[in-house]
C-alpha cells in the first residue's frame, strides 16, 4: 500500500485549521517527491544495542541460583560460593553488576528455560540437557554418588544393583535424576531439595539417596544432620558442571562470558577462586 507524503508546510496548514475551527480550504500546493525506484532496497533496520564487551544490553539478563553449598549459596542474605565468586567476577570484568535470584532448583530450571534471556548456575553438563541451554565453563566438577543410613550395611557396586533398591530419593530436576532415568531406574522418588532427602534418609524413610559429594557436607549441616548418620555407598559418574543459559540469550553474551572465563583461567584468577573454596579439589580446565 502506497501512501501520499506532505511537506512539513502542509502539516502544519492543516493543524491550524482544525485548531481554529475552520473548515479547511484548499490545502498548500505539495511538493512532488520522485518515485522510488523498483528495484530500490529498503532501508535496513537499526542494529540491536549492544553493551562494550559485544554482548546483547545486560539490563534483561537473569541470574538465577539455587542453595548449593559450598558452590553458590546465600549467607546472612548475601550470594556466596565458589561459583557466585566466578560469575562476579565475569560480570565485573564486564562491567556489568546483576542481582543473582536465588529460588528453589525445580523453579529455577523451568525459569532459565522459558521466557527473557537467562543464566542459571552452577549446572551439570549432561547429554540429557544438551540441546536445552547454551553452556559457559566449565567451572566445577560435580560427582553422582548414592548415600546410605550409617549401618545399614547397604553397599552397591553398580548401578544394576541400585535398580533392585526400594526406593531411591533423587531431588527433581536434578541432573542425577536425568542420569538415572537414562540409565532404566524406575525406583525413584523425587523430593524437593537436597535438605529434605538427608532428612528422609537419615530417618530411614528411604534406603538410598542419589546426591552431590561435593555438596553434602554443607547439605548435612543446614539439615541439621551429624556428618556420621549417612555414609557413602557407590559413586557412579562425574560431570562437569557450568554456566546454562537459556536458548533465548543472544551468542555475543554467551561468547562475552566464555571469553572472559578463559583470561580467568589463563591469568590464575580462576584458579585462585577454586582453591579458596575447594582446596582440595582439581579445578576443571
Amino acid at each position: 500500500m502506497h501512501r501520499r507524503h506532505l511537506t512539513l508546510a502542509g502539516l502544519a496548514w492543516l493543524s491550524g485549521a482544525h485548531a481554529a475551527g475552520h473548515a479547511p480550504l484548499s490545502p498548500p500546493a505539495l511538493v512532488p517527491r520522485p518515485a522510488p525506484a523498483s528495484n530500490t532496497p529498503p532501508a535496513p533496520l537499526p542494529a540491536p544495542t549492544t553493551t562494550a564487551s559485544g554482548g546483547a544490553a545486560s539490563a534483561s539478563l537473569r541470574l538465577l541460583s539455587e542453595e548449593f553449598p559450598p558452590i553458590n549459596f546465600t549467607e546472612a542474605g548475601q550470594p556466596r560460593g565458589l561459583a557466585v565468586d566466578i560469575v562476579q567476577a565475569i560480570q565485573k570484568r564486564l562491567g556489568q553488576s546483576l542481582p543473582i535470584e536465588f529460588m528453589p532448583w525445580a523453579r529455577a530450571f523451568r525459569e532459565a528455560q522459558d521466557g527473557p534471556p537467562a543464566a542459571l548456575f552452577s549446572m551439570a553438563r549432561i547429554p540429557e540437557r544438551e540441546h536445552l541451554f547454551q553452556w559457559v565453563g566449565p567451572i566445577i566438577t560435580l560427582r553422582s554418588t548414592f548415600y546410605a543410613k550409617a549401618g545399614s550395611g547397604i553397599r552397591l557396586r553398580s548401578l544394576a544393583e541400585a535398580r533392585r533398591a526400594a526406593k531411591v530419593l533423587v531431588v527433581r530436576d536434578w541432573y542425577t535424576l536425568a542420569q538415572l532415568q537414562s540409565a532404566g531406574l524406575r525406583n525413584l522418588q523425587q523430593i524437593s531439595d537436597p535438605i529434605q532427602g538427608v532428612r528422609m534418609l537419615a530417618a530411614g524413610r528411604a534406603p538410598l539417596f542419589a546426591a552431590e559429594k561435593l555438596s553434602m557436607p554443607q547439605t548435612l549441616v543446614q539439615a541439621g544432620v551429624r556428618s556420621d548418620a549417612l555414609e557413602e555407598v557407590f559413586s557412579f559418574a562425574a560431570s562437569d558442571g557450568y554456566i546454562a543459559f537459556s536458548r533465548s540469550t543472544p551468542m555475543g553474551t554467551i561468547n562475552a562470558w566464555q571469553s572472559q572465563l578463559n583470561e580467568m583461567k589463563r591469568d590464575g584468577s580462576f584458579l585462585a577462586i577454586h582453591k579458596r573454596w575447594l582446596p582440595n579439589d582439581t579445578p576443571p580446565r
